[in-house]
Protein backbone atom coordinates (compact mmCIF):
# COMPACT_ATOMS: atom_id res chain seq x y z
CA UNK A 1 0.00 0.00 0.00
CA UNK A 2 1.05 3.69 -0.40
CA UNK A 3 2.07 5.87 2.53
CA UNK A 4 1.26 9.87 1.71
CA UNK A 5 3.21 13.22 3.83
CA UNK A 6 4.15 15.83 2.96
CA UNK A 7 5.66 19.22 4.76
CA UNK A 8 6.42 22.87 3.67
CA UNK A 9 8.34 25.73 5.41
CA UNK A 10 7.42 29.27 4.69
CA UNK A 11 8.99 32.67 5.69
CA UNK A 12 11.23 29.99 7.53
CA UNK A 13 8.66 28.49 9.49
CA UNK A 14 6.97 25.03 9.37
CA UNK A 15 3.66 25.39 8.40
CA UNK A 16 0.98 22.88 8.62
CA UNK A 17 -0.55 25.09 5.39
CA UNK A 18 2.04 26.75 2.89
CA UNK A 19 1.10 27.91 -0.54
CA UNK A 20 3.44 26.09 -2.33
CA UNK A 21 2.06 22.03 -1.01
CA UNK A 22 -1.08 20.71 -1.55
CA UNK A 23 -3.02 17.70 -0.37
CA UNK A 24 -6.30 16.60 -1.85
CA UNK A 25 -7.89 13.54 -0.49
CA UNK A 26 -10.58 12.22 -2.29
CA UNK A 27 -13.66 11.76 -0.44
CA UNK A 28 -14.66 9.31 -1.65
CA UNK A 29 -13.50 6.16 -0.60
CA UNK A 30 -13.06 2.58 -2.38
CA UNK A 31 -11.48 0.47 -4.63
CA UNK A 32 -10.99 3.56 -7.43
CA UNK A 33 -10.62 6.23 -4.99
CA UNK A 34 -7.46 8.59 -6.19
CA UNK A 35 -5.63 11.58 -4.31
CA UNK A 36 -4.46 14.40 -5.88
CA UNK A 37 -0.66 15.89 -3.75
CA UNK A 38 1.07 18.50 -5.75
CA UNK A 39 4.04 21.24 -5.47
CA UNK A 40 3.73 24.22 -6.73
CA UNK A 41 6.99 26.74 -7.46
CA UNK A 42 6.24 30.57 -8.45
CA UNK A 43 8.06 31.99 -11.19
CA UNK A 44 7.87 35.43 -11.14
CA UNK A 45 8.25 37.85 -7.92
CA UNK A 46 4.67 38.61 -8.58
CA UNK A 47 2.93 34.93 -8.45
CA UNK A 48 3.89 34.34 -5.00
CA UNK A 49 0.71 35.72 -3.36
CA UNK A 50 -1.36 33.41 -6.73
CA UNK A 51 0.18 30.06 -5.28
CA UNK A 52 -2.37 28.96 -2.94
CA UNK A 53 -5.41 30.17 -5.10
CA UNK A 54 -4.06 28.46 -7.64
CA UNK A 55 -3.57 24.89 -6.26
CA UNK A 56 -6.87 25.10 -4.52
CA UNK A 57 -8.42 24.87 -8.68
CA UNK A 58 -5.84 22.33 -9.42
CA UNK A 59 -7.31 20.13 -6.84
CA UNK A 60 -10.72 20.87 -7.10
CA UNK A 61 -11.11 20.65 -10.86
CA UNK A 62 -9.62 17.40 -10.65
CA UNK A 63 -11.37 15.87 -7.99
CA UNK A 64 -14.74 17.07 -10.29
CA UNK A 65 -13.47 15.75 -14.14
CA UNK A 66 -10.85 13.06 -13.45
CA UNK A 67 -12.95 10.53 -15.99
CA UNK A 68 -9.31 8.67 -16.06
CA UNK A 69 -6.37 9.98 -13.71
CA UNK A 70 -4.24 11.65 -16.71
CA UNK A 71 -7.73 13.10 -17.99
CA UNK A 72 -8.18 14.80 -14.42
CA UNK A 73 -4.50 16.07 -14.27
CA UNK A 74 -4.83 17.24 -18.25
CA UNK A 75 -7.83 18.95 -17.22
CA UNK A 76 -6.95 20.98 -13.71
CA UNK A 77 -4.08 22.01 -15.38
CA UNK A 78 -5.24 23.13 -18.59
CA UNK A 79 -8.16 25.24 -16.58
CA UNK A 80 -5.14 27.03 -14.55
CA UNK A 81 -3.04 27.62 -17.14
CA UNK A 82 -5.95 29.44 -19.02
CA UNK A 83 -6.93 31.38 -15.96
CA UNK A 84 -3.32 32.60 -15.50
CA UNK A 85 -3.06 33.61 -19.11
CA UNK A 86 -5.98 35.68 -19.07
CA UNK A 87 -4.70 37.47 -16.16
CA UNK A 88 -1.72 37.90 -18.09
CA UNK A 89 -3.21 39.10 -21.20
CA UNK A 90 -4.96 42.07 -18.76
CA UNK A 91 -1.69 42.84 -17.23
CA UNK A 92 1.38 44.80 -18.00
CA UNK A 93 4.54 42.12 -18.86
CA UNK A 94 6.35 42.90 -15.36
CA UNK A 95 2.98 42.22 -13.42
CA UNK A 96 2.58 38.77 -15.20
CA UNK A 97 2.01 35.66 -12.70
CA UNK A 98 3.03 32.44 -13.72
CA UNK A 99 4.15 29.25 -11.72
CA UNK A 100 5.77 25.37 -12.10
CA UNK A 101 4.31 22.35 -10.74
CA UNK A 102 4.27 19.09 -10.01
CA UNK A 103 1.15 17.06 -9.41
CA UNK A 104 0.54 13.61 -8.40
CA UNK A 105 -2.73 11.60 -8.75
CA UNK A 106 -2.50 8.63 -6.69
CA UNK A 107 -4.54 5.30 -7.10
CA UNK A 108 -3.63 1.65 -5.70
CA UNK A 109 -0.45 1.52 -6.22
CA UNK A 110 -0.12 3.41 -9.26
CA UNK A 111 1.16 7.24 -9.11
CA UNK A 112 0.57 9.29 -12.95
CA UNK A 113 3.49 12.13 -11.92
CA UNK A 114 2.30 15.80 -14.55
CA UNK A 115 5.10 18.13 -14.44
CA UNK A 116 5.53 21.90 -15.70
CA UNK A 117 8.74 23.40 -14.95
CA UNK A 118 10.53 24.85 -12.95
CA UNK A 119 9.87 21.46 -11.18
CA UNK A 120 11.34 18.84 -9.62
CA UNK A 121 10.86 15.04 -8.41
CA UNK A 122 12.84 12.02 -7.17
CA UNK A 123 12.30 8.50 -7.88
CA UNK A 124 14.05 6.25 -5.45
CA UNK A 125 14.01 2.21 -6.52
CA UNK A 126 16.42 -0.73 -5.60
CA UNK A 127 19.03 1.96 -4.03
CA UNK A 128 18.83 3.84 -7.25
CA UNK A 129 18.07 7.62 -7.61
CA UNK A 130 16.18 8.90 -10.31
CA UNK A 131 16.03 12.53 -11.38
CA UNK A 132 12.35 13.12 -12.87
CA UNK A 133 12.05 16.55 -14.25
CA UNK A 134 10.29 18.18 -17.34
CA UNK A 135 11.56 17.53 -20.80
CA UNK A 136 8.75 17.96 -23.45
CA UNK A 137 9.22 21.33 -25.01
CA UNK A 138 5.81 22.37 -24.27
CA UNK A 139 6.32 21.23 -20.29
CA UNK A 140 9.66 23.83 -20.43
CA UNK A 141 7.73 26.63 -19.47
CA UNK A 142 5.31 27.64 -16.80
CA UNK A 143 1.68 27.89 -16.63
CA UNK A 144 0.68 31.36 -17.93
CA UNK A 145 3.57 32.02 -19.36
CA UNK A 146 2.75 31.28 -22.98
CA UNK A 147 -0.42 30.31 -25.24
CA UNK A 148 0.58 26.44 -25.62
CA UNK A 149 1.54 23.94 -23.38
CA UNK A 150 1.01 20.14 -22.27
CA UNK A 151 2.92 18.36 -19.04
CA UNK A 152 4.80 15.88 -19.18
CA UNK A 153 3.88 12.51 -17.58
CA UNK A 154 5.34 9.37 -16.35
CA UNK A 155 3.43 6.68 -14.55
CA UNK A 156 4.96 4.75 -11.50
CA UNK A 157 3.80 1.33 -10.52
CA UNK A 158 5.02 1.40 -7.10
CA UNK A 159 6.77 -1.72 -5.80
CA UNK A 160 7.63 -2.52 -1.78
CA UNK A 161 10.45 0.22 -0.98
CA UNK A 162 9.89 2.46 -3.67
CA UNK A 163 9.46 5.90 -2.62
CA UNK A 164 8.67 9.01 -5.41
CA UNK A 165 9.26 12.66 -3.54
CA UNK A 166 8.19 15.58 -5.23
CA UNK A 167 10.09 18.61 -4.00
CA UNK A 168 10.21 23.03 -4.73
CA UNK A 169 13.13 23.15 -7.06
CA UNK A 170 15.00 25.51 -4.48
CA UNK A 171 14.75 22.13 -1.83
CA UNK A 172 15.77 19.99 -4.93
CA UNK A 173 18.85 21.89 -6.23
CA UNK A 174 19.94 22.09 -2.32
CA UNK A 175 20.13 18.56 -1.70
CA UNK A 176 23.34 16.62 -1.95
CA UNK A 177 23.01 13.25 -3.66
CA UNK A 178 24.19 11.28 -0.95
CA UNK A 179 21.95 13.07 1.58
CA UNK A 180 18.59 12.38 -0.88
CA UNK A 181 19.75 8.86 -1.38
CA UNK A 182 19.66 8.62 2.71
CA UNK A 183 16.88 9.93 3.67
CA UNK A 184 14.87 7.90 1.02
CA UNK A 185 17.32 4.81 2.09
CA UNK A 186 15.23 5.39 5.57
CA UNK A 187 11.54 3.72 6.97
CA UNK A 188 8.85 5.52 4.88
CA UNK A 189 7.96 7.71 8.51
CA UNK A 190 11.44 8.69 8.38
CA UNK A 191 12.00 9.78 5.32
CA UNK A 192 10.38 13.67 5.32
CA UNK A 193 12.32 14.08 8.84
CA UNK A 194 15.26 13.43 7.05
CA UNK A 195 14.22 15.62 4.52
CA UNK A 196 13.46 18.51 6.59
CA UNK A 197 16.23 18.72 8.81
CA UNK A 198 18.28 19.08 5.29
CA UNK A 199 15.98 21.81 4.41
CA UNK A 200 15.60 24.04 7.94
CA UNK A 201 17.61 26.48 6.56
CA UNK A 202 15.38 27.58 3.26
CA UNK A 203 12.84 30.01 4.02
CA UNK A 204 10.48 28.98 1.85
CA UNK A 205 10.13 25.10 0.41
CA UNK A 206 8.26 22.06 0.56
CA UNK A 207 8.21 18.28 -0.15
CA UNK A 208 5.34 15.51 -0.77
CA UNK A 209 6.61 11.86 -0.18
CA UNK A 210 4.21 9.22 -1.92
CA UNK A 211 6.31 5.44 -0.35
CA UNK A 212 5.19 1.97 -1.08
CA UNK A 213 5.52 0.14 2.37
CA UNK A 214 4.10 -3.19 3.40
CA UNK A 215 0.04 -4.01 4.07
CA UNK A 216 1.03 -5.18 7.74
CA UNK A 217 1.71 -1.44 8.39
CA UNK A 218 -0.79 0.84 9.71
CA UNK A 219 -3.33 2.24 7.28
CA UNK A 220 -2.28 4.86 4.85
CA UNK A 221 -2.68 8.47 5.94
CA UNK A 222 -1.60 11.51 4.71
CA UNK A 223 0.75 13.01 7.58
CA UNK A 224 2.87 16.05 8.30
CA UNK A 225 6.11 15.27 8.55
CA UNK A 226 7.49 15.96 12.63
CA UNK A 227 10.49 18.64 12.46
Amino acid sequence: MLWLGQFGIADGKAQEETPWVGVFPDEMRGPEASDLLLIVQPATAGSVEFCAELKEAVGSVFHKSKVSLTGGLLRALREAHENLREWNRRSLREHWIAAGISCAAVRGNEVYLAQVAPAGAAFYQDGKIRHIRPQLADALEPLGMFDEFWPDFALFEMQEGDRLLMMTPSLAQSLPEDGLGGSLALPADGVLPAVYRQASALPDCGAVLVASVPDAEEDPAILIADS
